[in-house]
């Protein structure tokens, strides 16, 4: 028996050489109809990952491919199967539950080659995203179209999945198998959209600066800006912003507007809006920074 082999390793997603932990085989009477399985325990001298490889040899089968040269029918088989070339997906465990769930199902229905189920899968993964966004629509169709209305995708993402949404209907209501090559364009498509919707937002905001379109968002800078305020200091909302001011597109009014609302329902007690006249006998908002002293520990006498 030999120490190594070659075969596909399904953490490396190609093919390495694997040391045979163990080998077990069986051969059929020759007389009857000649074949052979083999069964092998391997680990990746990689990545040190296991798998179990079936060989199946139709020794009956024979096709000549050089002169004077034959080979007879082998089928591999590598377990726990997994799909070739792909990598999945980094950070799911961002993903909701929800969505993950219905994601890996479809993974291990591409990976057990049912790729009707895989089918069903991938459109139940759209569907789950929009139930999760909380997207509205009668059905599936209108759904994804209210995502790119709702900026989530994008008008040739929306064509996509919409492709998907054709093959998923397929395996449902004509019980059509899809081919291979379809469901793996398809895996690519859903595995964009999780990453848009989910993933890159996610890391994005994590190391980059974005816009900020909500009250809520502006309010956790403003907040942090104001940390770098002196006690008693009066400035503007311009300078209260600093330089994030540049990540609002739009609604600065609107959004100004909200903040004041919020200082005079006294909801930030270290900020108070304050009236500064100008020559022409108007006034601008200001806001005034109080940062609470800390008392002073008193001073205890020891006695010696």
């Amino acid at each position: 028996m030999p120490e190594n082999i070659k075969s596909e390793c399904n953490h490396c997603k190609c093919s390495t050489t694997h040391a045979i932990l163990h080998q077990h085989s069986f051969e059929s009477n020759p007389q009857e109809y000649h074949y052979e399985v083999i069964h092998m325990l391997i680990q990746c001298l990689g990545c040190e990952t296991v798998s179990f490889r079936k060989e199946s040899h139709d020794y009956e089968a024979h096709y000549q491919v050089a002169e004077d040269e034959w080979e007879h029918d082998t089928s591999i088989d590598i377990y726990p199967h997994f799909i070739e070339g792909h990598n999945g997906l980094e950070s799911i465990w961002g993903i909701p539950t929800i969505v993950q769930s219905v994601y890996k199902e479809s993974i291990l229905a591409i990976q057990e080659g049912a790729f009707t189920l895989a089918g069903l899968g991938l459109r139940a993964t759209i569907e789950a995203i929009c139930n999760e966004q909380d997207i509205k629509g009668k059905d599936l169709q209108k759904r994804i179209n209210a995502m790119v209305r709702e900026g989530l995708i994008s008008k040739k993402d929306a064509s996509r999945l919409h492709s998907i949404r054709f093959m998923g209907n397929d395996a449902a209501h004509d019980i059509k198998k899809a081919k291979k090559a379809s469901v793996l364009i398809a895996l690519k498509i859903v595995e964009h959209l999780i990453t848009t919707v989910y993933i890159l937002d996610s890391e994005v905001k994590s190391h980059l600066e974005t816009t900020i379109s909500s009250f809520d968002e502006m309010l956790s800078v403003l907040e942090e800006n104001l940390k770098s305020f002196n006690d008693g200091e009066t400035i503007t909302f311009v300078k209260l912003l600093g330089k994030d001011r540049r990540r609002i597109i739009e609604n600065n009014q609107v959004l100004q507007h909200e903040f004041e609302e919020y200082v005079n329902n006294g909801k930030l007690e270290n900020v108070e809006i304050v009236e500064i006249p100008n020559e022409d006998g108007t006034t601008n908002k200001n806001y005034k920074i109080s940062i609470p002293q800390k008392e002073e520990e008193e001073e205890t006498d020891i006695e010696f």
